[in-house]
This record gives structure tokens, C-alpha cells and sequence, in this order.
């Protein structure tokens, strides 16, 4: 019998398709020996996040992960444009962020408020004054004096005004961790004009 014969024209043809089924046999051979490529990166779960504007100004504030170590994360822009994207580690968890203008100048701040992952929650502040160029710390002074006594921390802020107040339970002498005695007290601070450390100007004590 004789030997079947392809049209001349097929040829080009059929060995094109056998080139393409090899190729396709060698990336399937290929995908499926590393398995490890088709895995998902996992990512830790948002633990605060919260954005606030100030005219121009726009700061996104987010923490991710859980437990006494955290990842912070703040980005600010102006007009749209980004000013600084940073990333520090943070001891604590954020209890809330603020945006203020506290000695009334043309440069916001932006105020962080954390409380440590120690059993007291003592209170911390992350603070900036965001000028055209660049930002400078704010610093929150150590309790000190008649407004220290008493002080185991659990502290609570808020902006009011142009002012920061803290408060805090006050402890007497005999008092265990979970039961202050003393009522609470409110600590107020301002930020002067040419300063950027806030100044306590007053405090009071409520039953």
C-alpha cells in the first residue's frame, strides 16, 4: 500500500503546531514544578487606621499587627502631593489621632496619641508641626510636681480648643491597680508660639 503523502502547504503548518504543543507541555512542566509561586503573600491584619485634613493638609495614620508590638505608619500630602511616607515600629496601640492648630500659625499639627502595652496604659505622644518644608517633633512633657501625684497612668486625651487635655484616675497610697480611690484629674496644655514642647498651664482634681 502506498505511503499516505500531506499537501505541500500542510507541512509549514503541522510543524508549527508541534513547536506550540511542545512549548505549552514545557510551561505547564515548568508552573507546576514550583508551586511556591502561586502562594498568596499573606498581610497583617489593619489594627487602626484614620484619616483627617486640615485645609490643604491630609494625614492617613494606620498601625498593623497585634499585641504590645505594632508597625506604624503616616503618610501626610499637601494639595495632593506627598510631603513624607514614614514607618516605625510603636510599643502600644493608637487611641486616636487629632489635627490641630494649637499656636495658631500657618502650619498644622498632627497629634498621636498612644497608650503603651504596659499594664498602667501610661499615655505617649506622637507629634508633629507639618511645615511647607519638612516637619518638627512636639514633644508632651513628663508629669512632674503636684499634677504627678497620684499618676499610674490610664491616660485619656482630647484637644479642646487650643488647648490638650489629659486625664487620668487619681491613686491614693493603698490603692490596687484595678481600684483608684482618688477621683480624676485633668491636666491642660498649651503649645506657645514659638515653642514645640507643650506647656502645662493649669490642672484640676474632680471627686
Amino acid at each position: 500500500m502506498p505511503a499516505l503523502s500531506l499537501p505541500r502547504f500542510l507541512l509549514p503548518l503541522l510543524g508549527a503546531a508541534l513547536v506550540l504543543t511542545a512549548c505549552d507541555s514545557q510551561r505547564s512542566t515548568t508552573e507546576m514544578a514550583d508551586p511556591a509561586t502561586m502562594r498568596s503573600v499573606p498581610t497583617e491584619a489593619v489594627s487602626f487606621r484614620k484619616e483627617v485634613t486640615d485645609g490643604d493638609h491630609r494625614f492617613v495614620v494606620q498601625t498593623t499587627g497585634e499585641g504590645s508590638q505594632r508597625q506604624l505608619m503616616l503618610r501626610a500630602e499637601k494639595n495632593g502631593r506627598e510631603l513624607t511616607t514614614t514607618r516605625q515600629p510603636l510599643n502600644g496601640q493608637v487611641s486616636d489621632v487629632v489635627v490641630t492648630n494649637l499656636n495658631e500659625d500657618n502650619s498644622p499639627e498632627l497629634l498621636i496619641f498612644v497608650a503603651d502595652a504596659g499594664s498602667g496604659s501610661y499615655g505617649q505622644l506622637l507629634g508633629y508641626e507639618f511645615m511647607n518644608q519638612g516637619r518638627r517633633p512636639v514633644d508632651l512633657p513628663d508629669l512632674s510636681g503636684p499634677a504627678a501625684q497620684g499618676y499610674q497612668g490610664h491616660d485619656e486625651f482630647k484637644v479642646v480648643g487650643h488647648e490638650v487635655q489629659r486625664m487620668f484616675p487619681i491613686y491614693q497610697p493603698a490603692d490596687a491597680n484595678c481600684c483608684p480611690s482618688g477621683g480624676t484629674r485633668t491636666v491642660r496644655y498649651t503649645l506657645p508660639p514659638e515653642g514645640l514642647t507643650l506647656q502645662q498651664v493649669a490642672f484640676a482634681d474632680q471627686k
